[in-house]
Parts: structure tokens; sequence; C-alpha cells
């Protein structure tokens, strides 16, 4: 059974695909190695139990293709496409150099229109003969909380979407009413550790040379609106469930996952992130205009070891909570 549209190259001819692999993108590839993305396999499960041969499903903001590639493996024997589109050229590049010679994939790049400052749209990114066969399924796998234009970007999803068809979101940063005790949402651990530091650096003569900075309120403020912009405020289910339905479907499903994450690994992956979860120690390029010294980088490291360990009690794992969401068309 024919999956691609005719005239429909999987990998276009365009700069970005010729160019070198790059080491931001390798590195972040990393994290399908860490327990968390466990997180990935409720998805799968669906995606199998829902995929027929044939189908093509849009992988949306499928980055490095960590998603892709495990289920081409946990449904090798059926013949369905998968599309990942992304606005990352450097992750979409390592997509292809990883899956490219399958031909049941393909690949689209969401480019940035800087005069309009935002991303291309559905409809501005794919190609005229797949939009109008449309697509069966489209997935977002930990993504979607990064989303600044969710309806707009939601509705573009519909657009593209068949009648029959099924969005599969997933994400370990949707807030809830109530989280269970012990569990964190993921991304609100990382506040947690900017308090657990400041209390730390109060504490221990070891860090009194950043307590001048924690009295500077406005650079605080600096470095908070800094760590917004690199880990966004969570936001309640309720946000996106009203977006979902405003954008002209139904929600099917709701449900809510314990995923034991490690903190070793959750440190490996905050710690290339350490200036978003504490650029006050030390500064930033962003807030003060000048980079951090080399040795209060290392001290920047150790607090975020400190304080994770304070915040977890050191155990050497947290459970965190994922939402999944499976809404059909109306």
């Amino acid at each position: 059974m024919q999956t691609w549209p005719d005239s429909f190259p999987r990998i276009p001819d365009e700069e970005w695909v010729q160019s070198p692999v790059g080491e931001l993108a390798l590195k972040y590839d990393t994290v399908e190695d860490h327990g968390w993305y466990r997180n990935l396999d409720r998805t799968i499960q669906d995606l199998a139990g829902f995929l027929k041969p044939g189908s093509i499903l849009l992988d949306y903001s499928g980055g490095t293709g960590i998603l892709a590639g495990r289920l081409l493996e946990e449904v090798a024997e059926r013949n369905f496409g998968v599309l990942i589109v992304d606005s990352s050229p450097k992750f979409l590049r390592l997509a292809v150099e990883k899956l490219g010679r399958h031909q049941r994939m393909g690949f689209r790049l969401i480019r940035y229109l800087k005069e309009q400052k935002r991303l291309q749209l559905l409809q501005e990114c794919l190609d005229p003969v797949m939009q109008e066969r449309g697509v069966d399924a489209i997935v977002s796998t930990n993504a979607i909380h990064l989303y600044y234009d969710l309806q707009e970007t939601l509705t573009s999803w519909r657009k593209a979407l068949k009648n029959d068809g099924r969005v599969f979101i997933q994400s370990g940063n949707i807030g809830m009413p109530y989280t269970p005790a012990g569990a964190w949402i993921i991304d609100e651990t990382v506040d947690a550790i900017h308090k657990a530091a400041m209390e730390i650096v109060a504490e221990d003569e070891t860090y009194a040379a950043y307590r001048p900075t924690l009295s500077d309120s406005q650079r605080m403020e600096g470095h908070d609106a800094l760590r917004r912009k690199f880990f966004l405020p969570v936001r309640p289910i309720d946000h996106y469930l009203e977006r979902i339905e405003a954008a002209g479907f139904t929600v099917r499903e709701v449900t809510h996952l314990p995923i034991e994450a490690h903190v070793d690994q959750w440190y490996e992956f905050l710690s290339a992130y350490h200036e978003g979860v504490l650029g006050w120690v030390g500064g930033s390029r962003r807030v003060e205009g000048n980079d951090p010294a080399p040795a209060d980088v290392e001290q920047r490291l150790t607090l975020i070891r400190a304080a994770m360990e304070r915040i977890f009690e050191s155990r050497s794992s947290f459970q965190a909570l994922w939402t999944y969401i499976a809404a059909d068309p109306k």
C-alpha cells in the first residue's frame, strides 16, 4: 500500500539538510537514555493501536526523531509513514541522519517568519499535495507547554487532520489542581532548585560572595525573567483543554501517569541549561552583560546539585507526573 502521495519528497532539497550534524542536537538526543523518557511508552502504545497500514502520522515538534525511531521499532511490521515537523533545523538535521534511510520517514522544517515574529503554521510548511491528502494522526510529545501561539497551532492541526483522525498530546509540564504527595510537575523542580539554592547561599559561607546578588532586586528580577524563558511557567490543564476544544476537537481522554525520573539524569539535563537555572550565581551576559568566570560556573553546578539533594531529600529518583490527552475532530 502506498503511503506518501505522488510527487511528495520525503526529504526536501533544502539547505538545512546538507548542513553538518550539530553538537547541541547530539547532546540533546542523549535524553532518550534517561529514565523519564519512558513517558513515551504510553504514547507509543496509543499510536500502535490507532495507526493503520497506509496511515501518515505527523510528529509535531518531533525534534531529533526519538519518538519516531522507537515507533518504527515497536511497530516494524505495519507500513505507515511518520512525518517529523520541527522548528529546529539542527534537531531535524540529526533526525534525517538517524532515520532518513527509512522509506517510512518524511521531514519538514517549520521556519521562523522574522517580519511577522512567528513560526509558520502547518499550512505554510506542508506541501500542497500533503495538505490535500490530510494526515491521519498528529502527535506532540514533551512540547506543547512550549508553544507560544497555542491556539493558532492547534487550529492549524485541525485543518491538517482528516475528519476520522486523532490527536495525541503528552507533556510532563501541565499543571493540575491536585498533585499527589511526593510527585512533581517536572519543570516546577527548577523553581524549587532556585529557592533551595538561595537558602544554601544564605547559610553556607562557601557561597558568601553571591549574597550581594540576592539583595539586588533588579538583578534578581532579571534572572527570574531569564529562568522563565528557559523554563516556561507551568500552565493549568484547563488552559490546554479549553484551547483544544476551541480549535475544533473533542477531548476523548485525559490520563495522568507517574514516571520515575532519576535525579542524576535530571541534573545532567539541567546542567546543560545552568544559565537558566541559577544564572544569578556568577551572572549572565543576558542580564549583566558579561559572561561568568569558569569558577563561577563550577560553583553554579555545585549549587544545583546541592539544591537538588535538598529538595529531593537525597533520594536517587522522584516521581514526575505526565499528562496524556487524546482528542478527535468534532
